[in-house]
Parts: structure tokens; sequence; C-alpha cells
């Protein structure tokens, strides 16, 4: 395997053209390579996994300079001086978090000490106290999910997001790209939290069947909209029967018997027959099912069985 070629001293090399500049500029990525973004440097850095498009001997000037520009001025910044204004900052009342400070205070402080949070812990500070950014490990995760839950708050993926975004991208990156998994990490049970979205509810699936009935109509499963089908099934966890029957109203569908005889089925065409009802295989099939069901079995077909029965 061919050995990668260091770049001579003084020098850094273009990881596309293999060429040694000074620095990689953003003029020779736009010109010859095709980068056409608002931050060319910053894309090639991203691309190629590298910290710095210059070479260290040009940073090292730089930084020279910028430190003499600073000292001229009387602001230059010294590990004392920074630790003094950051417990100023702080003393002041005011947050420390990297983007509400003045930004050469923020670079001074990574220059001094590698990253800002070290320099606040060089001043003797709290990181997440100083600055209001917490630090999200599973178990506080788990801790601040249960905190909303006991609160009454709604644990719905989007209402999360919407209103508690850290939490939410904390939790999907610590239990990859899963709200629900970090919810059942919880100890909760994810359906209780889900927000279905469909025309129907239990009111709005009770007032259907009800009209329908008042109205002589069907009430069979094969008659009920789709999306209201599988609304009783999903949602309300129980089968259209037993939906039916919980408002009172007798179900005419099949039923589970294990009593059915020829007797029964005939006594039961008489009675159906005695109450209004009609006779012929399409109305009978669509109002009750069972019957047709049972005179197959028994009868063979439904003409014969409502000969039996005399009708």
């Amino acid at each position: 395997m061919a050995r990668k070629r260091r770049s001579p001293a003084g020098h850094i090399t273009c990881e596309h053209c293999r060429k040694d500049f000074k620095a990689v500029t953003a003029r020779h990525l736009s010109n010859m390579h095709g980068y056409d973004g608002d931050h060319p440097i910053n894309d090639y850095k991203r691309k190629f996994g590298i910290q710095s498009a210059t070479c260290a001997e040009s940073r090292k000037k730089i930084s020279v300079a910028k430190e003499s520009f600073w000292a001229k001025r009387g602001q230059h910044w010294t590990r004392a001086s920074v630790l003094a204004e950051i417990r100023r900052v702080h003393e002041a009342g005011r947050s420390l978090r990297c983007n509400g400070i003045p930004v050469r205070l923020y670079e001074a402080g990574r220059r001094c000490f590698g990253t800002w949070e070290s320099a606040l812990q060089k001043a003797g500070l709290n990181y997440e106290e100083a600055t209001g950014v917490r630090r999200w490990t599973p178990e506080r995760i788990v801790e601040a999910i249960r905190e909303l839950a006991e609160r009454g708050e709604s644990l719905s993926a989007g209402r999360v997001e919407r209103h508690h975004p850290t939490l939410f991208n904390a939790a999907v990156k610590q239990f990859p790209r899963s709200w629900t998994k970090a919810i059942r990490a919880a100890g909760l049970n994810p359906d209780d939290y889900k927000v279905f979205r469909g025309r129907w509810d239990r009111q709005k699936a009770e007032d259907w069947v009800r009209r329908r009935n008042e109205k002589g109509k069907s009430i069979l499963a094969r008659a009920a909209p789709h999306d209201l089908f599988g609304f009783i099934h999903r949602r309300l966890q129980t089968t259209w029967t037993e939906f039916v029957e919980s408002l009172g109203i007798a179900y005419a569908g099949v039923k589970k018997r294990r009593d059915w005889t020829k007797q029964k089925l005939i006594s039961e065409i008489r009675r159906w027959k005695k109450e209004g009802h009609r006779l012929n295989y399409r109305s009978v099939k669509l109002e009750y099912q069972a019957l047709i069901q049972q005179a197959r079995k028994f009868f063979g077909a439904w003409d014969l069985a409502r000969a039996a029965a005399g009708l």
C-alpha cells in the first residue's frame, strides 16, 4: 500500500489535486474544483474531515499578528485576564453560553484553555449552571420524560419536538432515531401518547351507528366506512359487534353460536319474518348473515331452509 505523501514544511496539500499551498483558498476550491456554496472552505474541511485548510506556519503567523494587534490596543488576553472576565460576566448575572458572550472573549477562552468548557471550569464555574446548556445522558432523558408525564403533559412526538426541542433531539440521539424507544425506556407505554389523525372519535362513531339504525339502514361491519371500521379496532381496541352492542343495539351480523340446530334455525327464520323483515336472499345476507350461513350448513341453500320453515 502506497504511503500518503507528506506536505513539505510550511505547506498544506489540497486533497483534490494534491498540489501544495500555504493555504487552500476559497478561490482555488471554487475555480479549480467546482465548489459553489457560500462557504467553500468549510465545505472542503467537512468533506475530508480536516481541521484547517491553512498550513501550521501560516496559522502561527496569523496568531502572532492577532496577539500583536490586540496588545497594541491594550486588549491582549492572558489566561488570568480571561478568567477574570469570565467571573465578572458571571457575577453580573449574564449567561455564559457561547452564543451570548462577546466573540473575542469566547475565542480567547478557547485559545488559552482549549475549549470554552475548560475555561469555565478553570474559572471555578459549573458549565451547565453557567451556560444553561444541559448535558443529556440516557438517565437524564428518562428523568425528564417522567417529569413531563407527572405534570400531565402530552408526550406525543410532535408536541415534545415543538415545546421541548432540546429534550426531543437528545432523546432521538441517545435512543437511536426513535422517540418511542425513549418513552419505553422511561417505563411508559408509547401508545398512550400517540396522536391519531383522522375524522373519527368515539362520539362520532356512536352517532354514525345510531343514525344508521334509526333510518333502518344496515349497520353491519361491511356497511361501515373503512376508516371507521379501522378506528374501532385500532383506537377503541374492540370488535365491531361489541361496539354496536355496547350502544344497546342488537347486532344482526354473524355471531359465534354453538347451539344452532335445524329446528332453532327454522324458528329463527319464522321469528325474523314475523318481525317484518324481508326474506329474500340479498336482504337477509345484508341484515342477518348468520341465517344465511346456518341455512347453507343445514339445508345446503337459503331457499331450501326458507321452504323448510314454510315461508
